[in-house]
């Protein structure tokens, strides 16, 4: 075989070889923290199902509920370190990666007004700078902000809970970031760290005497068999986030991170619907369980927290962050 020969050979076998970036065949591994039955667990069902459907099975997603492959902190180590490709769960937890902080702004107790307006800000112009800037930062990437959350709620083995006063003194759990624990402390309250698949323990077993999150969490879970009071503080709204280790971002073909797009959309869809239905009813399933639901007063909690973000203001996000969210809500 002459040169010439040797060399279109060897071309012909690089271009059978060579697997173009659009039609690379990948399984990913995506977590959280909540159950299968959740509204997060059918949306991550939902992303898989779609994402196969749109790259003919090419793309295959393979969904961990309940903290089976870590939870919070497991999870975004992992996506940083690429053994974990991908998670499911409150934009906010980004917060626990160093580089992410200023996403923390978004936890400023009585920031957002309804659902409606969360979802409007955290998928902003504004935010997408933001998120641009933590994958930069953090290796781990939020590439679609999808699934209205139920608005947190404080729920208690001990109660009613009816004014900020009744918290005094109650060990609560609350996530382990520090705004959050902030809010809870100028309640008065002991902050006591659980993770989130610890909690029906911590309750049943009197480590911690109350917990927050909304119905979508909270009713799955059954922690109302255990904590009999809920009060509706409605203290903090959120969205769900799509996360995905940028070295698995980076190996996408554009095609293909327009398809993580349009999937975490309709997915997230998907956790709304089942969000709402769940907001809708959970009243009458917490009650039915022998719950007693509290609307409590409103005005006396926000007085009563209306200072937490100066703390932070200007040293964990820009100053005049704040009134930047709160003028977009004021926006047709």
């Amino acid at each position: 075989m002459n040169k010439f020969t040797a060399a279109i050979a060897a071309a012909g076998i690089a271009a059978l070889t060579a697997v173009p970036a659009w039609a690379q065949d990948m399984t990913l591994r995506m977590g959280t923290f909540a159950t299968a039955s959740s509204p997060w667990g059918q949306a991550m069902k939902a992303f898989s199902d779609i994402v196969a459907q749109k790259t003919d099975g090419r793309i295959k997603i393979e969904v961990y509920t309940d903290g089976q492959i870590g939870g919070m902190q497991q999870l975004l180590t992992g996506m940083q370190l690429g053994t974990i490709d991908m998670a499911y769960f409150d934009v906010t937890v980004a917060a626990f990666l160093k580089g992410a902080e200023e996403i923390k702004v978004a936890i400023v107790p009585y920031l957002f007004n309804s659902k409606a307006d969360a979802a409007k800000v955290l998928n902003s112009d504004l935010f997408q700078k933001i998120y641009e800037d933590i994958a930069s930062r953090t290796g781990v990437r939020i590439f679609s902000a999808y699934g209205d959350r139920s608005p947190r709620a404080i729920q208690t083995t001990k109660g009613p809970i009816e004014t900020p006063e009744d918290l005094k003194g109650l060990r609560m759990r609350v996530a382990g970031i520090d705004i959050y624990e902030t809010t809870f402390e100028t309640l008065g309250t002991q902050i006591t760290p659980l993770g989130m698949t610890e909690i029906y323990n911590g309750l049943s077993r009197g480590i911690v005497d109350g917990q927050d999150n909304g119905f979508e969490l909270a009713i799955p879970p059954k922690f109302h068999e255990v904590a009999k009071y809920w009060s509706a503080t409605d203290h903090v709204y959120g969205v769900t986030g799509w996360f995905i280790s940028e070295q698995v971002w980076n190996r996408l073909s554009d095609a293909d991170k327009e398809i993580f797009r349009e999937a975490g959309k309709e997915a997230g869809q998907v956790s709304t619907d089942a969000t709402n239905e769940l907001d809708a009813k959970g009243r009458e399933i917490l009650e039915e369980a022998g719950v007693t639901y509290t609307e409590p007063d409103l005005d006396a909690f926000r007085d009563a927290l209306k200072d937490v973000y100066k703390e932070y203001e200007g040293k964990v996000w820009p100053e005049g962050l704040v009134e930047q969210i709160r003028a977009l809500q004021a926006q047709d």
